[in-house]
């Protein structure tokens, strides 16, 4: 049986990830042996003699820890798969010694694109509990003038994220002037905390009457949190980019918004046609469910690291 090291970040994205990938590895009859990143042991990692390494880059470019670990190993017989949302994520040292996986990965080969496990994400639909949901990182200045329009124009909405990052948002809301004092504080009770686990996001996705998605619309990528709330049967609306119209039917499995007054009239309409939304959702549910798990995944990058050589096991 091959063996593999799986390295599990700190943050939790990462490791959500990570997770994942390790029952793929499982499924696919690895031996897998997961080290968190303060536990890697060069001396120990060379006796095991893992047939691969694999790591998920996020928020972990300037980890000195794992930075050093993967240069410092040497085995011509282990592969080393650096796997990303964004290729910029994996440090260029990295990308010189391993087989990089990404979203943005220009090589068709090795452009991979993230999925989810869907055992995770299996709450059923027992009514709604909240209206319009973000959750994610709202510090970032697209992100801050969206929520400002959507508090503007239906006040409190849900937040889910960390306490730090939502305060960091507020104040800069305030500093911007995005918001007057009013409509900022409308804004602060609009936080619904932090969620720690994916039963409970999905609990949230699936309860929400809309939940938005808002990747930077210049970047060409489908970023996890789209795929975890179509898993769980959530309605999303989501920034048009061309990769996610290639693999989801707009309108059918999802729906986007090109602007923030497109978004405005689609969630209006949304609201008052929750049917519709429904519909849509759990046809994109269908469609995650068949067609993106971690093992399909898992299965494009070992084909591409073994060739012909590949097998199912």
């Amino acid at each position: 049986m091959d063996k593999v090291l799986l390295i599990l970040p700190d943050n939790n994205k990462g490791k959500y990830i990570s997770k994942a990938y390790s029952s793929a590895f499982a499924d696919l009859s690895y031996f897998v042996i997961e080290k968190k990143i303060h536990n890697l042991n060069l001396e120990e990692v060379q006796k095991i003699a893992p047939d691969v390494i694999f790591c998920f880059f996020y928020d972990m470019k300037n980890n000195d820890t794992v930075i050093d670990f993967l240069n410092s190993y040497s085995n011509e017989n282990t592969k080393i798969i650096a796997c990303s949302e964004l290729k910029s994520d994996i440090p260029e040292c990295i990308q010189k010694k391993a087989y990089c996986f990404s979203s943005d990965d220009k090589r068709k080969k090795h452009n991979i694109l993230l999925g989810v496990n869907k055992n995770d994400y299996k709450e059923k639909f027992n009514g709604y509990k909240y209206s319009i949901t973000f959750a994610g990182n709202p510090a970032y200045d697209n992100r801050e003038k969206l929520l400002s329009t959507l508090i503007l124009n239906y006040g409190p909405i849900n937040v889910f994220c960390r306490s730090f990052d939502f305060y960091k948002s507020v104040d800069e809301i305030h500093n911007k002037k995005l918001l007057d004092e009013y409509h900022l504080e409308l804004y602060r009770v609009s936080y619904g905390g932090y969620v720690e686990n994916q039963k409970e996001l999905s609990k949230i996705f699936i309860s929400s009457k809309i939940n938005i998605d808002m990747i930077n619309p210049n970047k060409n990528i489908i970023n996890y949190r789209f795929f975890e709330i179509l898993a769980s049967g959530g309605f999303v609306l989501s920034p048009y980019n061309k990769l996610i119209s290639h693999y989801f039917e707009d309108g059918k499995e999802f729906e986007t918004y090109s602007n923030d007054y497109d978004l405005i009239d689609k969630i209006d309409f949304y609201l008052k046609n929750l049917d519709i939304a429904q519909a849509i959702a759990q046809k994109g549910k269908k469609n995650v469910a068949s067609n993106h798990s971690f093992y399909d995944r898992l299965k494009s990058m070992l084909k591409v690291i073994y060739g012909k050589n590949f097998s199912n096991r």
